[in-house]
C-alpha cells in the first residue's frame, strides 16, 4: 500500500474532515415498517367497507380453512380498518418525519446528507409515478387497442363541466403558491413564506373538497361500478372503477401532501429551516409539484380523452 494511502486512512481530513464517512447515512428505523402494516390495512378496510371482501376458504390459495368458506367481512368492520388504517397512517408518517428531523443535526456531512434526501425523494416520486402509469397505460390500451367493448361514460350522464374546470385551476394555483414560498423561505423572507403555505393548504383543501362534491354527485346518479354492471353495462363499470382508482388514489396523494405543507409550516412557526437546509420544503415543493402535473395528466386522460 503506498505511504499516500496510509496517510489518508490515518487522517480524518483526507476522508472528509470527520472521522467516519458514513456519518451521513442514518441509523436504523421502525417507522417505514410501521408504515408499511398500515398501508396494507387501508386497502383491505376499504374492500370491507364496501362489501366485496370475501373468503372463499383458501389461505392465498395454499391452506385450506373450512370455517372461512364464503365468509364476507362485515361493512361496519371495514369503516372501523379504514379509520384505524387512516389514523395509524397519519401517526407513523409523522413518527418517521420526526425522527428524520431530529437526526439531522447529528450529522458531520450535511451537503452530503441534503444530497442522499434529494436523491430519495426523487427515486420515491418516480415509483409513485410508475403506479399511476400503469393506470394510465391500461386506460389507454382499453381505448387503443381493445375495441371489443365500449370503455367510456353512459350517453346521459354529464361529466366533468365547470367544477372540474375550477378545481383544476385551483391546483394549478397552489403549486404557484407553494413554488413561491419556498422562494420566499430561501431568500429569508419567512413570513411571506408561511403566509404562501397557508394560502396552499387552503387550496389544496378546497380542492379535495370540488373532488368530494364531483363524487357525491356521481354516485346519485349510479355512476358506481357496482350498479352500473348490475344493470348490465359492463364497460361503463370498467370505466368507472378505472375513474374511481386514479382520481382517488390521486386525492390520497393530496391529502398526504397537505400534512407535508402543514408539517412544514408548523416547523417555520417553531423557527426552524435555519440558513440553507429546508429540505422539508424542498420535499414538499417537490411532491405538490408532482400531484400537480398528475391531476393535467388525469383531467387530460380521463375528462378529454375519456
Amino acid at each position: 500500500m503506498s505511504d499516500h494511502v496510509h496517510q489518508a486512512a490515518g487522517n480524518p481530513a483526507a476522508l472528509g474532515g470527520h472521522d467516519d464517512p458514513m456519518s451521513h447515512v442514518p441509523p436504523g428505523s421502525i417507522w417505514p415498517l410501521l408504515v408499511s402494516f398500515t398501508l396494507i390495512l387501508i386497502p383491505f378496510g376499504l374492500l370491507a367497507a364496501l362489501g366485496v371482501l370475501r373468503f372463499e376458504g383458501d389461505l392465498i390459495g395454499m391452506v385450506h380453512l373450512g370455517f372461512l368458506k364464503d365468509v364476507t367481512v362485515p361493512v361496519l368492520l371495514g369503516n372501523l380498518m379504514l379509520g384505524i388504517g387512516g389514523v395509524a397512517l397519519l401517526f407513523t408518517l409523522m413518527g418517521w418525519a420526526h425522527q428524520i428531523i431530529r437526526e439531522k443535526p447529528l450529522s458531520h456531512d450535511p451537503a452530503q446528507q441534503q444530497s442522499d434526501l434529494k436523491m430519495f425523494t426523487a427515486c420515491f416520486l418516480t415509483g409513485e409515478l410508475a403506479i399511476f402509469g400503469a393506470m394510465f397505460g391500461y386506460f389507454y390500451h382499453r381505448k387503443i387497442w381493445d375495441l371489443s367493448a365500449e370503455f367510456t361514460i353512459p350517453h346521459d350522464l354529464h361529466f366533468g363541466g365547470p367544477l372540474v374546470a375550477y378545481a383544476t385551476f385551483i391546483l394549478i394555483s397552489s403549486s404557484v403558491t407553494c413554488e413561491m414560498a419556498h422562494h420566499f423561505l430561501e431568500h429569508g423572507k419567512r413570513g411571506l413564506a408561511k403566509l404562501l403555505l397557508l394560502g396552499t393548504i387552503i387550496l389544496g383543501v378546497i380542492f379535495l373538497g370540488f373532488q368530494a362534491k364531483e363524487y357525491g354527485e356521481l354516485i346519485a346518479r349510479g355512476f358506481t361500478p357496482g350498479g352500473l354492471e348490475a344493470t348490465g353495462h359492463a364497460a361503463y363499470a370498467s370505466f368507472a372503477s378505472l375513474f374511481y382508482a386514479s382520481t382517488g388514489f390521486h386525492g390520497l396523494h393530496v391529502a398526504i401532501g397537505l400534512v407535508m405543507l402543514f408539517m412544514v409550516l408548523m416547523r417555520l412557526e417553531f423557527g426552524h429551516f435555519k440558513g440553507k437546509r429546508n429540505f422539508a420544503m424542498i420535499a414538499a415543493s417537490w411532491y405538490w409539484h408532482f400531484v400537480d402535473i398528475v391531476w393535467i395528466l388525469l383531467f387530460i386522460t380521463v375528462y378529454v380523452v375519456g
